[in-house]
This record gives C-alpha cells, structure tokens and sequence, in this order.
C-alpha cells in the first residue's frame, strides 16, 4: 500500500467535515463514511474531488469499480489499487 493513499483520504475527509461546519476528530479506516462520520452523498462527491486532485485518479470513473464503499477502508482499498503502480 502506498503511504499516501491513506493520508490523502484522511486529508480529504477532515477537509469536507471542517469544510461543512462538522467535527475534525481522529478518523479511523474502521469508520463508517456515513454512520461514524457522517457523510452523505455529497460530501463523499466532495471527497472524490479532493482525492482526484490529490492522487490523480477517479477510480469511480471506471465500469471496474464496483464495490461497495461504506467504510473508510473501502476508500483506502479501492484508490490504493486505482494509483497502484501499472494500475490504469
């Protein structure tokens, strides 16, 4: 996993959060997008944004990417394998 995978989701979800008046607390790959953090389809709109500004890539523009994302790890997983070396 690239180190910056993570972090740029993390970055990108504490930005949306303090971006919309909502707590910054410590977020977890555990989390629940929606149930832990609170985010609802636009913020996760939002976040995609940030991230294809971020790492370079929308991996949700692919017919490939069809998980389900629910949690923050879901995130971590689907845009580690998206900007992963050879990855198209």
């Amino acid at each position: 996993m690239r180190p910056d995978v993570p972090n740029a989701i993390v970055t990108a979800i504490a930005t949306v959060l303090r971006d919309t008046g909502r707590d910054t607390r410590p977020i977890e790959s555990g989390m629940l997008l929606a149930g832990d953090l609170g985010l609802d389809s636009l913020d996760l709109a939002q976040t995609i944004v940030l991230l294809e500004r971020s790492l370079g890539c929308d991996p949700f523009r692919s017919a490939s990417t069809s998980r389900s994302v629910r949690t923050v790890a879901d995130l971590i997983a689907i845009y580690d394998s998206a900007v992963a070396p050879g990855a198209s």
